[in-house]
């Protein structure tokens, strides 16, 4: 049976309920709350595992293997002659032709983690029913974008504004086997935002990912946002020694929107800006 949700998002599993879960059982954070009062909360979508060494790891990992890849093109085309190719100068061109490949998404995985801000994430305001995301492509690092979107976009932070009414939760999947046997499975909480009132589908964004099938952000973030509290896990998510240097930085607009105490104050604030947008 496929999602009601379409066009449906990649290796979908299932569609998850909108609404209460509980008002009796403890409902976990999963150690992601970055912020929360009565107004608003903000939740991390900082991949898991990714700490400061492991980026570091990663970036020097990846940019070896840029500097490998390279010289490996510069190896593959060396001393060809394209007006008189042997049968072994194709297959170096062959070769040359894949490095370069390769070389492209290295750059683009090395830039990627370079440039990351620190975190990514979702902020949700309950008095004004609005929903806002900090993205950045390391969330979708790993999609079919890896092999065509430009790596030197890697700077690129957009933010997204959205009615809660309009977004769904479903649960992705994806199956890796093992060369010793076995399988590795990966989840994903994805939102789909429809178009008001309907089940299409006109945008989508990444909550949370695991390697075990859990859905305890969406269970807490459906209990927020109908102002059902007394069960919730409201302890923040722990602070780190140190930090990566690239910060959250929401736009001035989009952070006095998203802190506003109600529906009105967002409309006012929505018309300052639209003012001096128009002078």
């Amino acid at each position: 049976m496929p999602s009601k949700y379409q066009p449906q998002v990649s290796a979908w599993r299932e569609d998850l309920h909108k609404g209460i879960y509980t008002t009796q059982l403890h409902l976990s954070n999963n150690k992601k709350l970055r912020y929360a009062n009565d107004d608003y909360c903000e939740f991390s979508r900082s991949p898991n595992g990714i700490g400061i060494i492991l980026r570091f790891f990663l970036i020097f990992i990846s940019f070896l293997s840029l500097l490998l890849t390279i010289f490996g093109v510069f190896v593959s085309f060396y001393g060809i002659n394209i007006m008189q190719l042997r049968k072994i100068d194709i297959l170096f061109v062959f070769l040359g032709i894949l490095l370069i490949f390769i070389s492209f998404v290295m750059l683009q995985i090395f830039l990627t983690i370079l440039f990351m801000p620190e975190d990514c994430p979702i902020r949700l305001n309950r008095r004004t029913g609005k929903i806002y995301l900090y993205e950045h492509f390391i969330l979708y690092l790993g999609s079919w974008a890896t092999f065509t979107r430009s790596p030197f976009r890697a700077k690129e932070i957009t933010v997204k504004e959205f009615n809660w009414a309009d977004v769904q939760g479903c649960m992705t999947s994806v199956s890796v086997p093992l060369a010793s046997g076995g399988m590795v499975r990966s989840y994903r909480l994805e939102c789909v935002v429809c178009e008001p009132n309907t089940t299409k589908v006109i945008d989508h964004f990444l909550l949370a990912a695991d390697n075990s099938l859990g859905y305890d952000e969406w269970m807490w973030i459906n209990s927020y946002m109908a102002f059902s509290d007394k069960n919730l896990d409201a302890e923040f998510m722990p602070e780190e020694d140190f930090t990566w240097p690239i910060k959250v930085n929401w736009p001035e607009e989009i952070d006095k929107k998203s802190k506003a105490s109600s529906l009105e104050e967002y409309q006012q604030i929505d018309a300052e800006y639209k003012k001096l947008g128009n002078k």
